[in-house]
């Protein structure tokens, strides 16, 4: 379990409409993760909204699917943290044209989030572990 607060941004009308939390700073946010043998189920709280999804490996890529959005990605590891780039985005198997990238990046006790969606908006903030 983690916590910390985000700064959203919005980048068009589709942010609201397809689910996006609400723009703001300093909004609190939590995150439990659930692991199985082979998935893990994420429930990350922006505030008052909720999201749930799963994760898995397969192909060598990292699946996450939320509802009927199902996003494939590559992650990249390097000295600055962990990248994740989107390489396909899909609603019920329909081909969105929607691109995805989030860097993880640790700090001495906490991490540092930065996830950016192409015409859709972005969330970054500090997240620390909860005992």
């Amino acid at each position: 379990m983690a916590s910390g607060t985000v700064c959203i941004r919005h980048a068009s009308f589709l942010a609201r409409l397809l689910g996006f939390p609400p723009a703001g700073d300093n909004i609190p946010v939590k995150l439990e993760v659930f692991a199985t043998e082979d998935r893990e189920v994420w429930t990350r709280q922006f505030g008052n909204v909720s999201r749930r999804s799963v994760q898995w490996v397969r192909g060598g890529c990292l699946i996450e699917s939320a509802g009927p959005v199902r996003v494939h990605f590559r992650v990249f590891l390097s000295d600055a943290g962990m990248k994740f780039e989107s390489v396909r985005t899909g609603v019920w198997g329909i081909p969105l044209p929607l691109r995805i990238s989030a860097t993880v990046r640790g700090l001495e006790s906490a991490w540092e989030i930065d996830v950016r969606i192409t015409a859709i908006g972005s969330y970054r903030g500090v997240m620390e572990p909860v005992a």
